[in-house]
């Protein structure tokens, strides 16, 4: 749902940076140092790590957009992006599982269903359950985009001291990408039948 309202903002990012002479998988490489990064300094109640991994998030949007306005889209960009995604998540994530052992069991949820969600969908189209296109529109509970925005509220709560909001919000969040896998593995299912 949010996805789609930035699409047509990174459609014209992408025109707009597209004289720059940075390939877009130097992006995608970009936003995974950067959320490492930014992870270190989230650790450390330090509020620029949590600018650092705003930008980490906003490359991530970025790359895709760049791809397609210099007409450089490719499977190994999107390979590289999908490794990106988990990595950035993973770093997001880093700095809570450290500090707060209360929140490890939310987060190790949390990143189960995050990198399960997106193997779902990479998985059904390998072994032919599904065709690429069919498994990439396959909607989800908690997409990618709200659970990213939601994890950096979750991140912002953490640096400023709120754990209490942090650790509910981690919860939901763990919940709903349990849910989103598990409504996955139902349609992948359906998807089986019908072949």
């Amino acid at each position: 749902m949010i996805k789609n309202i930035f699409s047509g903002m990174q459609k014209n990012v992408g025109e707009f940076l597209k004289p720059l002479p940075l390939h877009p998988n130097h992006i995608t490489i970009l936003s995974a140092l950067l959320a490492a990064s930014g992870a270190y300094f989230v650790f450390e109640k330090n509020i620029f790590g949590i600018l650092l991994i705003f930008l980490s998030f906003a490359c991530d949007g970025l790359d895709g957009a760049v791809a397609r306005a210099k007409n450089l889209s490719s499977s190994f960009g999107a390979y590289l992006d999908g490794m990106s995604d988990r990595l950035v998540e993973f770093f997001a994530l880093l700095p809570l599982l450290f500090d707060a052992t209360l929140m490890l069991p939310s987060l190790l949820l949390l990143f189960f269903g995050t990198c399960m969600t997106s193997f779902s969908k990479a998985y059904a189209s390998h072994r032919g359950v599904m065709d690429a296109d069919a498994a990439a529109k396959m909607k989800t509970i908690l997409p990618r985009t709200e659970r990213v925005i939601s994890i950096f509220i979750a991140l912002i709560f953490f640096v400023l001291g709120y754990l209490q909001y942090a650790h509910y919000l981690l919860w939901l969040l763990a919940a709903l990408s349990i849910i989103s896998f598990i409504y996955l593995q139902i349609e992948a299912c359906k998807k089986k039948d019908n072949k």
